[in-house]
């Protein structure tokens, strides 16, 4: 029950505005923190019955402890900045610090439930449904002109693909980490093509009955939808990273076979070749060449939120205050008739509203999840546990790409993803091949 109400929570996650409103995202996080006690009393439990002398914890939430402790003090901080006046905007904070513990919650919850490769590919299977399911809402919304979001009719981002979110550039950053992470499945689900030429005609026979076909184009649909988005960093995002983890792969990848090097290099040429021409990679690739300083304001307020960072670089503003604060450091260059909610740039709006030295806690979770991902890679002999890494691995890249530019690490849903993601990277490097 516990286990299938987590796959459960997993895609119903996006679906309400990616929980990017203010009565959604507590919903989940009651129900984060319901599971995680649920959890730890059934662990408790098992270790009264089997009369063990500690909690039976999983080998890879043993390894991850040190990034466990470093995402607590971050919170703690968080506290503190609304306990002792710290923050610009206690109330902002308060909120704050209430979601960042669910991300904590969330990413002890998934380290203790996620203890075997059974689960761990079933967990990849549901992101690929919720996003399957968040590609085809999106494309049949456009072509179709229906045009509605959750439940309301859109008002914006008329004619691009948003799925249940309410902004396309969000949709786009969880489609570039749920397909990183199905393109892993597909390496983890490699087949050999040995023996002699019957052998390997039943091998290439047995790859269309299988449900490799069946993934394959989910995620012909996904990548369908991405570019349907129109995002311009959401799809250079994408591609960028698949380049870089699939040349990384191929560089260091232990016991790769023949069939994963005609796998990695079909994939990028397979997706622009067949699902740009028809869905239009031309728009996007437009759009970008029409990006100017000019056009685009992005670049003036990453520059004003980085003075806010050295203006508070120890204590931060307060977690969460963005809003009320950037006003005061706006330039004169920056002109507008919206008010900023966030700051298109993650890196700059964690470390304004956290200072740096948290932030640097941070991006150290951050790239160590990476480089254990990539470790995996090169050192897991199992195909499935370097697939998981190489997912892992190009996820991380690309919501780290795309972050340069946009703050969907402020949505909660893409959160939640990410730190999904972060937990599959711990799993991949340090799960027992034997379960």
């Amino acid at each position: 029950m516990r286990w299938t109400s987590f796959k459960a929570l997993l895609f119903i996650l996006p679906i309400p505005f990616g929980l990017n409103v203010s009565w959604a995202w507590p919903w989940a996080a009651a129900g984060i923190f319901l599971l995680l006690t649920v959890e730890v009393a059934h662990l408790a439990h098992e270790k009264s019955v089997k009369q063990l002398p500690s909690i039976d914890l999983p080998v890879a939430f043993s390894k991850a402890f040190p990034l466990i402790t470093l995402i607590f003090v971050v919170q703690i901080w968080a506290l503190a900045q609304y306990l002792f006046g710290i923050s610009a905007s206690p109330f902002d904070t308060q909120l704050n610090v209430a979601l960042g513990f669910s991300y904590l919650g969330f990413f002890l919850l998934c380290l203790l439930l996620i203890n075997s490769r059974k689960r761990a590919e079933e967990v990849v299977w549901v992101l690929v449904f919720s996003a399957a399911f968040q590609a085809v809402f999106g494309a049949v919304m456009v072509l179709t002109g229906t045009e509605w979001g959750f439940l309301i009719q859109k008002e914006s981002y008329v004619g691009k693909a948003t799925g249940t979110f309410i902004n396309r550039n969000h949709l786009a950053g969880y489609l570039e980490m749920t397909i990183a992470m199905g393109i892993g499945l597909l390496l983890a689900q490699v087949t050999e093509y040995s023996g002699g030429w019957r052998q390997r005609l039943r091998s290439f026979i047995g790859v269309f009955l299988s449900n490799k076909v069946i993934l394959r184009l989910i995620l012909v649909i996904m990548v369908i939808a991405l570019v349907m988005t129109r995002s311009r960093m959401g799809n250079t995002a994408f591609f960028a990273s698949m380049m870089a983890t699939g040349l990384l792969a191929l560089l260091i990848m232990r016991n790769k076979s023949l069939s994963t090097t005609i796998l990695l290099g079909s994939l990028l040429a397979v997706d622009i070749a067949i699902v740009g021409t028809f869905f239009g990679v031309e728009e996007v690739a437009e759009r970008l060449q029409n990006t100017t300083t000019e056009t685009e304001s992005r670049d003036e307020v990453t520059r004003d939120t980085l003075q806010m960072a050295l203006d508070n670089p120890l204590t931060g503003t307060g977690a969460g205050t963005f809003t009320h604060v950037y006003p005061a450091f706006k330039g004169a260059d920056v002109v507008t008739t919206y008010i900023y909610n966030n700051a298109h740039n993650d890196y700059a709006q964690f470390a304004a509203e956290f200072g740096l030295p948290a932030a640097g806690l941070l991006l150290i979770v951050t790239l160590t999840c990476l480089w254990w991902a990539i470790s995996a890679m090169r050192q897991r002999s199992s195909h499935f546990y370097q697939g998981l890494g190489f997912g892992s691995a190009m996820a991380i890249i690309a919501i780290g790409i795309h972050s340069s530019v946009d703050f969907n690490l402020q949505i909660p849903a893409n959160a939640y993803t990410f730190i999904l993601i972060l937990a599959l990277a711990v799993l991949a490097r340090w799960s027992p091949r034997y379960i």
